[in-house]
């Protein structure tokens, strides 16, 4: 089936989907296309992703802001992070961590999604950088599906994401392997999971979503198959999604103002119980907090074996790396204007083909070009 075909009946189910609510369940089978070539560590043995989350990105048109100088300078200044950072990690894969653009913009339209993902993605695509990409709990929050927007990223032939691996919940779980240097085998592997929006019910009314059981089990089914053609060891992996873990939260507690505290927010006081080994923490991590399955996700990766470090956005202003059982979880820097923080930035993850447990990371912040109040 041609490009042009399969665009022009996607475009005629658009109508359905939106009176129906978001599919939640989609396999990649349905949209075939030429795999691109495998990832592979350099001759030096290296891999370098450069993690970009919370771009939040919008058309400019889209803001009624009087002063016009403000909404085109935030997407002047969010584009420019992106550019900047491409320039400075000269990345193998580029991973957008989700919230690529800020869906909950009423004044978004399908020709507006396309166009401001053809934006935050040109800086990658004019380098045929590799691209995967997972989402956030704001993409799709008004109705321009994620399922949608997957099939724009997957437009450039670079993309290495797809709708899903599996039947599952979601979209965009998927597994995407780096050979060795001499491409005899793989030798690493990057889960990308997505986390999903919201859950909706009368006992929390509205809270994040989780990562749901099918995914888990889809992991943990995948993850063995890895296992066995990997001499029936764990294949070392890292995973990116956007919203935390539960683990993180754990670590903090409220405290008054005579104990000592890692900082103040809205008036509370916060300790942190987890040593910190680098980056900053700014506010409190948001990960869902309602159902007892949200643990269930952190506990199948010490179960499974294999995951030596999990990558989050959602927590904007956050940059802090900690270790809990062994795993290691970082957040990254928001990268985009059109939302809250001072500083933006992203992070650069380097893997070592002869030392996979031994990571390098780097939190890097990118200056401001305009002068513009934003």
């Amino acid at each position: 089936m041609t490009k042009l075909l399969k665009s022009f009946l996607f475009g005629l189910t658009l109508p359905c989907l939106a009176a129906m609510g978001t599919p939640r369940k989609w396999k990649s089978a349905k949209f075939k296309r030429e795999a691109p070539p495998p990832l592979r560590f350099g001759d030096d043995g290296k891999f370098r992703i450069l993690h970009i989350t919370d771009i939040h990105d919008v058309e400019p048109i889209m803001d009624d802001d009087e002063n016009r100088e403000i909404p085109e300078s935030r997407d002047k200044e969010t584009i420019n992070v992106i550019e900047k950072l491409v320039e400075k990690t000269n990345p193998d894969l580029v991973v957008f961590g989700g919230d690529n653009i800020s869906g909950y913009w009423e004044e978004f339209t399908y020709n507006y999604v396309q166009s401001t993902i053809q934006k935050i993605t040109e800086p990658i695509r004019k380098r045929n950088i590799p691209l995967c990409v997972v989402f956030g709990n704001h993409d799709g929050e008004v109705g321009f599906h994620t399922e949608f927007q997957m099939l724009q990223y997957m437009e450039y032939e670079n993309c290495r994401s797809n709708l899903n691996d599996a039947d599952v919940y979601g979209c965009g779980n998927c597994c995407v392997t780096i050979k060795n240097s001499s491409s005899e085998k793989d030798a690493f592997a990057i889960w990308l999971i997505d986390s999903n929006d919201y859950q909706r019910n009368a006992e929390n009314g509205l809270s994040y979503d989780c990562v749901h059981d099918d995914q888990i089990e889809w992991y943990e089914r995948r993850a063995a198959e890895l296992k066995a053609a990997n001499g029936n060891n764990p294949l070392p992996s890292i995973l990116f999604q956007h919203i935390p873990v539960q683990q993180e939260l754990d670590g903090f507690s409220v405290v008054t103002a005579d104990d000592d505290y890692t900082f103040e927010r809205d008036g509370n006081y916060y300790k942190f119980g987890h040593e910190i080994l680098e980056g900053r923490i700014r506010e409190v991590p948001c990960p869902p907090y309602t159902k007892n399955n949200h643990r269930n996700q952190f506990e199948s990766w010490k179960k499974t074996g294999g995951i030596i470090a999990a990558f989050f956005g959602h927590d904007h202003v956050n940059d802090f790396h900690i270790k809990i059982d062994g795993i290691s979880l970082y957040q990254t820097l928001g990268a985009g204007y059109f939302t809250y923080g001072q500083e933006r930035g992203g992070r650069l993850i380097v893997l070592d083909e002869n030392n996979p447990q031994d990571i390098y990371t780097e939190s890097i912040e990118i200056e401001r070009i305009t002068n513009t109040d934003i």
